[in-house]
């Protein structure tokens, strides 16, 4: 029974590596389940693991903020960094498969930025061989969610693991859509004066000012060579606040490559040879660090 409701429904099972995600954990989750991706059935269990400590506070605050999905609450002893890492890893890829195999969920959906899960992806395949279903060439029940936080792909996820099995959560998107023919409780919401809540705690939002900058401009800049400069009308549109809003030309440019630009380049984006004035180039590789796969 993969629905309690609906047994013939497929449903997902959520694994969220708490302890990897760490403070941004929650704003993935409401991102990641308000926005969840079409390639999978919706989300039927969620399951959280967290430091041993931490547990009743995010059983608490998980069956709150996600009352139609089944939570479930795993505490890691933290005995230290590497080992909980481990146990989690461990925890997750155990849950998922006897989930899978007992038919609680018919699709597994992974939370983590730098765990190795490419086994897990690889036993699920194995068992989908297995049933007497099984068409070649059927798809594996698998979604890996990453965040676009900078340098959490690891370069062999990069050249092995299929991208139509990976889905990045963009944290700076808006929590709800505003096209029309939404809900009544959109729909008042988007009269309210009061604007969204943020998918990062206010405490975060300056310490991670400059790599949100990086990211729109990523998100605006056209593909193509651009100069510095180019780049100055977009975060005064979105930052009006920032002081690269204000500052003229030599200074937007040193500012520009200084702060800016080495988040970009984790991405995609290159500096083009010794130019004056600089130049820059912005990539399809780019454009496609932040799409939802």
């Amino acid at each position: 029974m993969v629905n309690s409701d609906n047994p013939n429904e497929p449903s997902t099972g959520i694994y969220a590596d708490i302890q990897n995600l760490q403070e941004i954990a929650r704003n993935v989750l409401l991102a990641l389940v308000r926005r969840w991706p079409e390639q999978m059935p919706r989300p039927s269990r969620l399951n959280l693991y967290v430091r041993a400590d931490h547990s009743h506070l995010w059983r608490v605050w998980a069956t709150d903020a996600f009352p139609e999905i089944e939570v479930t609450v795993k505490g890691v002893q933290h005995y230290s960094l590497a080992a909980t890492k481990n146990a989690a890893d461990m925890a997750i890829a155990v849950d998922a498969i006897s989930d899978f195999n007992h038919q609680r969920v018919s699709h597994v959906s992974v939370i983590s930025d730098d765990s190795d899960f490419i086994s897990l992806y690889a036993k699920l395949a194995d068992e989908v061989k297995q049933r007497e279903t099984y068409s070649r060439g059927d798809p594996v029940p698998f979604l890996w969610v990453l965040t676009d936080r900078i340098d959490t792909k690891s370069t062999l996820l990069q050249q092995f693991f299929p991208e139509k099995y990976v889905y990045i959560v963009d944290r700076f998107a808006p929590l709800y859509d505003d096209e029309p023919g939404g809900d009544d409780d959109r729909d008042a919401r988007d009269e309210a004066d009061s604007p969204p809540p943020p998918l990062i705690p206010i405490s975060q939002r300056d310490m991670s000012e400059t790599e949100r900058i990086a990211l729109q401009l990523i998100r605006d800049m056209p593909v193509g060579k651009f100069k510095s400069t180019e780049c100055q009308g977009i975060i005064k549109e979105n930052f009006p606040g920032h002081q690269l809003s204000a500052a003229d030309g030599p200074a937007f440019g040193i500012t520009f490559r200084r702060d800016v630009l080495p988040y970009m380049e984790k991405r995609g984006v290159r500096e083009i040879g010794n130019q004056k004035p600089r130049q820059y180039e912005m990539t399809l590789e780019a454009k496609r660090s932040l799409a939802r796969f």
